[in-house]
């Protein structure tokens, strides 16, 4: 066990360094901006499902955006560095708001900035790497952003916890971001020391979009908190004909696509207002909050390697629809006791409940970057893998809008309710997805070696 620690380390790239603390950063901020919502700004739970979906719509301009521009190698580092600076920087801007709007605005231009960070942090780690390492070293520098995240969500629970002690939460809430502006600036400096410059001659000469679609299924199969994204010359003309374009996928691609919208929809339903559901009804210490949202992400990192397993037994498809299953229950268990009773759960409930969601995000994920990738025929893998991002983004847009209505005019239960009744639905056109014809050989090949 010490030697594989000792190998993985001294195979982690100094520059990762500064991935993960800049996720560290985006961590404590994921629930630092809906705290800032409710407890600063005095806003209700509809302005945070506004903001929610105005911040992933500039999610994919941004993504359009420089996914167009990524495609010279020489630019790439500066992207980094660009948007780790833009993190920094907003989140120092959001110590001083005195509106929601400016909030808005500075949350949506974070956003856009992290974009090229998503952009190009993948594309920088294949270009230094031989071909057969790119899993192995996409792997370290997303284990790494992924313990920063946690790190973040931590360090965000300790920081609310002694500002509370010496003044009140607001203004401890404005202290924590200029704490995590000036480590999102330092993140941008070393990123600007630490990435190596420019490209190597054979990625320089190597058309980089049709290198990635190449071997995407490989990627989706084995680095599952990869975000992917097709990327090269991506403009809005572009984007559009892709979506015209799923009409060449097969028809059970066709089918998981929509069960994916649907399914996201019902996801962004349950997890956009839940943050000022345990701070604005259960009254919980921001502190908490924080602690219960890392407890979830724990779960998540920890359920990885458990949900590979699983795939590799039962198939993509089969632990997908566990994994729906799964937050089917979740939600409509958190549905009815919102309905039927007004005492607060305790934390240990709650935070049961988020490890729960954190857990089944793992076996969802996996299996359904996975299900894409061998569902399509091999010349449309990397139009299907870019639609199946696109749509998970169409619903988390939806659920924006949708949940701070619902949650907001009918109640938590409400959006909660929506939720669950979308993943029945998501459930059923999954049942008419057929298995993978490659996992049909395979999947009994593995469930016999299986211990």
């Amino acid at each position: 066990m010490r030697r594989s620690l000792r190998v993985w380390w001294q195979e982690v790239e100094p520059w990762y360094g500064a991935a993960g603390l800049a996720f560290l950063v985006q961590g404590t901020g994921s629930v630092l901006i809906p705290l800032a919502v409710s407890r600063v700004l005095d806003r209700s739970v509809a302005s945070l499902g506004v903001l929610s979906s105005l911040v992933s719509l500039v999610g994919v301009v941004g993504s359009l955006t420089w996914g167009r521009l990524a495609d010279a190698p020489s630019r790439r580092k500066s992207f980094i560095v660009l948007s780790y600076s833009g993190l920094g920087v907003c989140l120092l801007g959001m110590a001083f708001v005195r509106t929601f709007a400016q909030l808005a605005l500075l949350n949506m231009t974070l956003n856009f900035f992290w974009m090229a960070n998503a952009a190009v942090s993948v594309l920088i780690v294949i270009e230094y790497e031989k071909q057969d390492r790119w899993e192995r070293k996409i792997g370290h520098m997303k284990q790494l952003s992924e313990i920063g995240w946690v790190i973040g969500l931590v360090v965000g629970s300790a920081a609310m916890a002694a500002g509370g002690l010496i003044v009140d939460e607001a203004t401890a809430i404005r202290g924590s971001f200029l704490l995590i502006g000036v480590v999102g600036v330092a993140s941008a400096v070393l990123a600007a020391r630490w990435i190596p410059s420019g490209a190597t001659e054979a990625a320089a000469k190597r058309p980089f979009f049709e290198s990635l679609l190449a071997h995407a299924g490989a990627l989706a199969e084995r680095v599952l908190s990869v975000p992917y994204r097709p990327h090269g010359r991506l403009n809005a003309r572009r984007a559009l004909a892709e979506m015209r374009a799923a009409r060449r996928l097969r028809p059970g691609t066709r089918r998981f696509l929509w069960a994916t919208v649907t399914a996201f929809t019902g996801l962004g339903l349950f997890s956009i207002p839940l943050p000022l559901l345990l701070a604005q009804q259960f009254h919980m210490p921001s502190s908490v909050v924080f602690l219960c949202f890392a407890l979830q992400n724990v779960a998540i990192v920890a359920a990885y390697p458990l949900a590979a397993r699983r795939i590799r037994r039962a198939g993509n498809r089969r632990v997908h629809a566990g994994a729906l299953a799964g937050r089917l229950v979740i939600f409509t268990a958190a549905s009815l006791y919102l309905a039927l009773s007004s005492a607060v759960p305790s934390v240990v409930v709650v935070s049961l409940l988020l490890a729960g969601v954190g857990f089944t995000w793992s076996y969802f994920q996996l299996s359904g970057l996975a299900l894409t990738s061998r569902l399509a025929k091999p010349e449309n893998r990397g139009r299907a893998l870019g639609l199946y991002n696109g749509v998970s983004g169409v619903g988390w847009i939806l659920a924006g809008v949708g949940s701070g209505y619902l949650a907001e005019h009918v109640g938590y239960q409400a959006s909660f309710g929506a939720a669950a009744v979308l993943l029945v639905v998501a459930l059923v056109i999954l049942r008419f997805v057929p298995e993978p014809p490659e996992l049909r050989g395979e999947g009994a090949a593995d469930a016999g070696a299986a211990p």
